[in-house]
């Protein structure tokens, strides 16, 4: 079995050079999600790397046994409900299974995407080309009068995790294409 210490660690590097800006620019924004009707955790989002996967996992193993079984049978649900609107992921809003009274059980290991939501951001895709973001329906109620441009660049982030994720798959020699939601994730955890 690889151990995955390292790639982790890598992993929650780069995790905290992105806090770090992303701390910065909500302070020049004066923006934070206290108050938000709008929970980000309530939309769907797909996962495509094996690492963020293995350290969501990490985080969901240091749970109480209690909130694991708990989390699981929400991850149940949750995948029920999705089946429903597979392809049509836009038309519906349902809780992460990890989400305990709108916080995450799991926040120090969540993946890169919820981390990004939230604030402005700008992504050079090597398939689709520059994608703006403008930031949550909150963020641009907060800040609709505001001029300034700051955003995020997500780029150099994900490019960084792109390239651990790489190496992961070269020695475990993983060639499957993975795509999956977190409650996806905490069901299918025996990798």
């Amino acid at each position: 079995m690889l151990d995955l210490t390292k790639y982790i660690k890598e992993l929650f590097k780069i995790y905290g050079e992105f806090d770090k800006e992303y701390k910065e620019l909500a302070s020049f924004y004066n923006f934070n999600c206290s108050g938000c009707e709008d929970n980000c955790c309530n939309s769907v989002f797909y996962h495509y790397t094996l690492i963020e996967y293995f350290a969501l996992l990490e985080g969901f193993n240091g749970l109480s046994s209690r909130l694991q079984k708990q989390s699981i049978q929400r991850a149940k649900e949750y995948i029920k409900q999705l089946n429903k609107f597979r392809y049509k992921e836009q038309q519906i809003k349902i809780m992460c299974p990890l989400n305990y009274d709108g916080l995450c059980a799991v926040y120090e290991y969540r993946p890169l995407i919820c981390r990004v939501y939230g604030l402005p951001g700008v992504l050079n895709h090597p398939i689709k080309g520059k994608q703006e973001f403008k930031g949550c329906k909150r963020f641009q109620e907060i800040n609709k009068n505001n001029q300034e441009d700051k955003k995020i660049d997500r780029t150099p982030y994900y490019t960084r995790i792109a390239t651990i994720e790489t190496r992961l798959r070269k020695n475990l020699n993983y060639l499957l294409k993975f795509k999956k939601t977190i409650a996806e994730m905490i069901i299918d955890r025996n990798f």
